[in-house]
């Protein structure tokens, strides 16, 4: 499934799309609704995990109007709005599935799965990326870019085939790239990754060698070594403080 998580807990929002790309999926995250007509200029997901507190344009406004637009998407509301009149005004705005936090990621699994046999017979090719690379303005460019880098596990793409790819110079792309987003388009991903990793050994039991391997670096080792110069701790010791944390605060 192709899917757009819309969460402004950055940590929170991170995981979800990890644990969702590591169950098969292709997971975009977004953190507010400003963001999403963007997203959806470039591709259109067959499933939104949508939370309802969000800055500016909250979760039950955005579910009114993507239904109105995009009838066929699959919208899982995943909120703190416990209430039986939160619940029926989700699913009367749209909602397919109606979940409250806290939410287990197999739980939200197991939903995305069977909301997925419902829309399973849509056609993919009406469900990809909707412009050519090299038709793109500048700042669809730029969030292109990003959406690929951010979804790419492993290894990255080079600068120089970013720029085949796009139709543009290095430094148009990284210009482009800080314009959008604050830094250079190197720069910025390195930053995503490691913050995606903190978050990941906080929150997930996924193993140090897979997790380094997602991230692009070809042994432990050297994701070890440059997870201590970054943030002045190992990641061994990360998670072993996250766990005792959650024992003292469960006893």
């Amino acid at each position: 499934m192709n899917i757009i998580v819309v969460e402004d807990h950055d940590a929170l929002r991170e995981v979800t799309v990890s644990a969702l790309s590591d169950m098969g999926h292709k997971v975009r995250g977004i953190g507010s609704a400003e963001g999403l007509s963007g997203e959806l200029q470039l591709c259109i997901p067959h499933i939104m995990v949508l939370d309802l507190n969000l800055p500016g344009e909250d979760g039950i406004s955005v579910a009114n109007r993507i239904r109105a637009s995009y009838p066929e998407i699959g919208i899982i509301m995943v909120t703190a709005r416990k209430n039986y009149d939160d619940r029926i005004t989700g699913y009367k705005s749209g909602a397919d599935i109606y979940l409250t936090k806290p939410t287990s990621l197999e739980e939200l699994g197991a939903a995305i799965d069977a909301l997925s046999r419902r829309i399973s017979t849509w056609a993919e090719d009406s469900l990809q990326i909707t412009l050519d690379p090299g038709e793109l303005k500048a700042a669809e460019r730029a969030r292109a870019i990003h959406q690929q880098l951010i979804n790419t596990k492993g290894k990255l793409p080079t600068m120089d085939e970013l720029s085949d790819l796009y139709g543009c110079s290095i430094r148009t792309l990284n210009a482009e790239f800080t314009a959008e987003y604050g830094k250079a388009v190197q720069s910025y991903i390195v930053e995503y990754r490691f913050k995606r990793a903190y978050a990941a050994l906080q929150q997930t039991s996924i193993p140090m060698k897979v997790l380094a391997g997602q991230l692009g670096y070809s042994h432990v080792n050297h994701f070890i070594a440059a997870f201590r110069k970054r943030f002045g701790c190992s990641p061994g010791s990360l998670r072993k403080a996250s766990v005792m944390s959650i024992f003292n605060n469960k006893w």
